[in-house]
């Protein structure tokens, strides 16, 4: 069964860190415009993905590309524990016992 780990970004603009990971984002996504919604995966391994949400917000008269979430999918805490350390995030507290657990 399949872990998933769901975080606000709270740099949602920022696509700069998305654009490294993810060859050719801006053709993925192409032109934003009004209530559009993208969904791009990255495969770490066979049992560990990230998943960024995309979706696009006005500013002025122009539309951005906007990603204020980011799933993280791993097959077990071990994994999700890793995929978390990748965006320098410590473990939730509610789950902070199974780190040490797996660290030992």
């Amino acid at each position: 069964m399949a872990m998933r780990y769901i975080l606000r970004r709270t740099q949602p603009e920022d696509l700069a860190i998305i654009r490294k990971d993810v060859g050719q984002l801006d053709e993925q996504l192409g032109k934003p415009a009004d209530g559009l919604k993208r969904t791009v995966g990255l495969s770490i391994s066979n049992l560990e993905k990230v998943n960024y949400l995309l979706v696009t917000k006005k500013i002025g008269t122009d539309w951005i590309w906007i990603c204020p979430s980011v799933e993280l999918v791993a097959e077990n805490e071990p994994g999700l524990f890793k995929l978390m350390q990748r965006f320098s995030l410590p473990a939730p507290a509610h789950l902070a016992h199974l780190e040490t657990k797996s660290s030992t």
